[in-house]
């Protein structure tokens, strides 16, 4: 189990908030991009993390559909979800390209773990970037207010 269990998802927590924040487009491009980026710098089979997070944006889109993102509980709801989802896909991609996989005993346990943790924060981390947003846009204000 190591330190995978403190490997929490903050990009599907991202993705999520950017899906309430911007819809639908912003969200998907933000996954494509995201999953693009990690395809290029990771060694892994190509094409992976971008299905991977097109498929986490597939499962917001999916949750938000019976669930309110703007409240905690969809919140909770709808990433718990997500992060499921990936790691259903993930596993189902490796059994499909790849005859010999073998995981781990703990890997269904971790990742059960991944996504309670995970979905536990995304509240508080939707407050914080709710907060942030406030914040940057009221000084933003100020700035073109003041006369030089």
């Amino acid at each position: 189990m190591g330190s995978e269990i403190f490997a929490l998802d903050f990009l599907t927590i991202a993705t999520a908030y950017l899906f309430l924040l911007y819809g639908l487009t912003g969200a998907c491009v933000f996954a494509l991009v995201q999953g693009a980026f990690i395809d290029i710098f990771s060694g892994g089979l190509n094409g992976l993390f971008t299905f991977l997070y097109v498929g986490v944006f597939c499962g917001i889109w999916l949750g938000s559909r019976f669930f309110n993102l703007r409240t905690p509980k969809g919140q909770v709801v709808i990433v718990f979800v997500a992060m499921l989802w990936e790691k259903a896909l993930f596993i189902i991609i490796l059994f499909v390209f790849s005859q010999h996989v073998v995981f781990p005993k703990s890997f269904l346990w971790v990742s059960g773990a991944l996504a309670i943790g995970t979905c536990l924060i995304a509240p508080v981390l939707f407050y914080l970037f709710n907060s942030f947003r406030a914040v940057f846009f009221e000084d933003m204000r100020k700035a073109s207010t003041e006369e030089f």
